[in-house]
């Protein structure tokens, strides 16, 4: 019989990081790390793109301050310290929150102390959805002697059902949302279960919108799944924002040959000066997303093609550089003068 090696605990964080400031924090902010804490929260490797570490608040600084990669304009507060949690971190949280205007904030510690858990579930239930407090407990562990691996476990999140539904409640009396937006929610919430049963994808909350939006792993790139009742379809594509899209499109069409070489399926290229965005998609029409019998189907298909476009454009997406943009202007970078 082969031996069973010993799982070993480091009881204290310092043996490992002798200093928070200079090695935790450092360590936490690498990409590998922020992709473990995305991994942890059900949002997936893709979530957090760090912006940076010690992040100026007034007369403090948050330890490090990441972008929601799948929502625009939307910022990650990390704050972390050894030991157990204590009141005067909770308080830096929240201000760090309110100075960063950041509608996700992550306490990592060795140990959540109960009455610090219960503050931050006070604080997912009487925020609305968007907005969520996290508190992760992090261990270091090793077999014998093998390298060291680190353990997150969370102890505070938003429950998210209960959550949704008060929001939805709110918004159908205060709104007076029509059954057509209703049924979005319910369609995006049965995509949600999909994505998540067949892929690595992780999308954000259904709404009463046409489109919901799952990070790629950079800011202003993600990938979206639309719907129209009214044309009858739906589609899939990588989405690109902000002022810099054009750039960023023009950049990607550079290898546009070798990518649709590798795509299985037919792309549309679409430049989108007018609304300062970009696309690249594919659509399947003669698709009523209203048919509820038929969103299995369509759910399956949404889930493969996005997941094709991650696999095509993520390492794409990683790789441009972006100050090739500043340094020329758009209509030069395919080479025309």
């Amino acid at each position: 019989m082969t031996d069973l090696g010993k799982l070993i605990q480091i009881k204290n964080l310092r043996d490992f990081w002798p200093d928070e400031a200079r090695h935790f924090t450092p360590w936490l902010a690498k990409e590998d790390n922020l992709a473990l804490i995305g991994e942890t929260l059900g949002f997936g490797r893709d979530w957090l793109e760090l912006v940076e570490m010690e992040a100026v608040v007034g007369r403090f600084s948050a330890d490090i301050l990441c972008q929601d990669t799948g929502s625009e304009d939307s910022f990650v507060i990390i704050e972390n310290q050894f030991g157990q949690t204590d009141h005067d971190h909770l308080g830096k949280l929240l201000t760090y929150a309110a100075g960063r205007k950041a509608k996700t904030v992550i306490w990592i510690s060795e140990y959540i102390r109960d009455e610090h858990r219960a503050a931050l579930e006070l604080l997912n239930d009487a925020t609305s959805e968007d907005y969520q407090f996290f508190a992760l407990e992090i261990e270091l562990w090793k077999i014998g002697d093998s390298a060291v691996a680190p353990r997150f476990s969370v102890i505070a999140k938003p429950n998210e059902w209960s959550r949704t539904a008060k929001t939805m409640t709110r918004r159908a009396t205060a709104e007076g949302l029509s059954d057509l937006k209703k049924q979005y929610v319910r369609y995006w919430a049965a995509f949600r279960q999909m994505l998540a049963d067949k892929s690595d994808l992780r999308a954000q909350k259904a709404s009463p919108q046409q489109w919901i939006h799952m990070p790629i792993g950079r800011a202003h790139f993600t990938l979206t799944a639309n719907v129209n009742s009214r044309e009858k379809w739906i589609m899939a594509q990588l989405e690109l924002h902000q002022d810099d899209a054009a750039g960023y499109f023009e950049l990607l069409e550079r290898d546009r040959k070798a990518i649709d070489e590798e795509c299985p399926f037919e792309l549309t290229w679409e430049a989108l000066p007018h609304r300062k965005s970009a696309r690249i998609s594919v659509k399947r029409s003669n698709t009523d997303p209203t048919a509820e019998e038929m969103w299995e189907d369509q759910h399956t298909w949404l889930v493969e093609r996005l997941v094709t476009l991650r696999d095509v454009f993520r390492d794409r997406v990683h790789a441009l550089e972006l100050d090739e943009i500043a340094e020329k202007p758009p209509h030069s970078l395919n080479g025309d003068e």
